[in-house]
């Protein structure tokens, strides 16, 4: 029982050793613009880290960080992404 106790007490991983995935997803400034690229990436079961979004002049900026699931899945939540309503554009890379 100690030993499972003192794995519990350890502290956390560095952020260092935690890779993250930043998506950057600019779109039509509309009030349910946030609520569509949260509601795809719910969908596609990310593990959101950060988020910040604010107007940028007639659009609206995004910026995500998440789990990094592999480029396969970041290439297809981008894809998703770029499809959903309101969307313009979206890039990603490493944080």
């Amino acid at each position: 029982m100690g030993a499972a106790v003192s794995e519990d007490l350890k502290p956390p991983k560095d952020a260092e050793d935690d890779k993250l995935r930043l998506f950057l997803v600019i779109a039509d400034d509309t009030p349910d613009a946030l609520m569509r690229v949260l509601g795809v990436a719910s969908v596609q079961q990310t593990r959101l880290r950060s988020l910040t979004a604010r107007p940028d002049g007639a659009g609206l900026s995004i910026r995500m960080e998440i789990d990094d699931q592999g480029d396969e899945r970041a290439q297809f939540l981008a894809a998703r992404l770029a499809a959903a309503p309101s969307v313009r554009s979206v890039g990603f890379g490493w944080r």
